[in-house]
């Protein structure tokens, strides 16, 4: 028996309603996780991309068209193959168009410095061909173009595959390249992603969280008889026909907490005619076993949101040990707030007969 109540306890249902109720109460860690997110990844990518974003770079653009000497639709040519785009990428880089922009800025410019300014695109028909030069000087990027449109001539000239290279669209100026800053996006994008970690997180944190909030989780998790939770209309009528044959009863915790003690106090106002004994919980003082078994009935008051179900099962396995057969349990301390939410709000008859008896005891 024992090991078909752990093996249900571990299958206990996933209950969504009151995750949601749960999550509902928690709604400012969800807003607080979304904006956290927006503000590192938005903010990581305003630094990167405004405030550290690399220098302002200018580009100019020619487009050049090709003359080749054997017909490009020609299957059996290689020209297309051999002035292809990375074969055009190493020539606009090589030791004599180095020397002529060189010689033409009047300074030494590297072979990697030249490439890093200078790329072509191919396109789908090879007689046309956009030469770019990227720098962060106009003035730069145009004088190393104009040395390209200059020079290219020459170079179709010294190449057999190639009748002539004309230039169709030559640039004025150099044009200051915008970039592409989204900002707003990813800040939305960091709030996507820290909400749904905080779900994940939260997921988790739920699945672990092994304490009691309802007194159906007594019942169904450990198989006691519950009486029901204080705040809730049923719970003196149950307890009342529960202990209707017995005398001496005996008020017991898990831990040894002051919510105990507070239910022992609501036990002698509500059932005067009986004697209430509070007994430290066998954990603590596992000497108060015996006065469990001389009394009539023995009531566990489970303290909502603080007792876990591993302390619950150790205890009850203790009792089996110390054959301690319990009357009942109480859910003490509970969230009534939650309670009404998950079982849905008490009628008015009901609320009248409770704040009637709650007037009732404090007079």
């Amino acid at each position: 028996m024992e090991e078909d109540r752990k093996w249900d306890f571990y299958r206990e249902p996933f209950d969504l309603k009151l995750f949601l109720l749960r999550l509902l109460r928690k709604w400012y860690v969800f807003v607080l996780s979304a904006l956290i997110g927006a503000l590192l990844l938005g903010g990581g990518y305003f630094l990167v991309k405004v405030v550290f974003a690399p220098a302002r770079e200018y580009q100019a653009d020619v487009i050049l068209y090709m003359e080749y000497a054997v017909d490009p639709d020609d299957s059996e040519s290689y020209a297309t193959d051999y002035f292809n785009e990375y074969t055009w990428n190493e020539w606009l880089v090589c030791d004599e168009i180095q020397e002529i922009i060189s010689e033409s800025l009047g300074y030494e410019i590297s072979e990697t410095e030249l490439a890093g300014y200078v790329s072509t695109t191919v396109p789908a028909d090879v007689r046309l061909q956009t030469l770019s030069v990227v720098t962060s000087d106009p003035e730069l990027s145009l004088a190393i173009v104009r040395c390209y449109e200059e020079w290219l001539p020459e170079f179709a000239a010294s190449q057999r595959e190639l009748d002539s290279i004309r230039v169709i669209d030559s640039p004025e100026q150099a044009y200051l390249i915008t970039a592409d800053v989204r900002t707003f996006r990813a800040a939305v994008l960091g709030g996507v992603i820290g909400l749904f970690l905080c779900c994940m997180i939260v997921w988790l944190w739920y699945l672990s969280d092994d304490r009691v909030r309802l007194p159906g989780q007594l019942a169904q998790r450990h198989g006691l008889k519950v009486f029901g939770a204080d705040g809730q209309a049923e719970l003196e009528e149950n307890i009342r026909y529960g202990t209707k044959n017995l005398e001496k009863i005996a008020l017991t915790g898990i831990n040894g907490s002051v919510g105990c003690m507070e239910a022992l106090a609501w036990f002698r106002s509500a059932f005067p005619e009986k004697s209430w004994e509070g007994v430290m919980g066998t954990l603590q003082a596992p000497e108060g076993a015996a006065r469990l078994r001389d009394a009539d009935g023995v009531i566990l008051v489970v303290e909502a949101g603080a007792d876990s179900s591993a302390l619950i099962e150790r205890l009850l396995s203790c009792y089996r040990q110390q054959d301690i057969a319990l009357t009942g349990a109480v859910l003490w301390n509970s969230d009534r707030r939650l309670l009404r939410s998950y079982y849905g709000t008490e009628t008015l008859r009901q609320a009248f007969h409770r704040r009637k008896k709650e007037r009732e005891r404090e007079s």
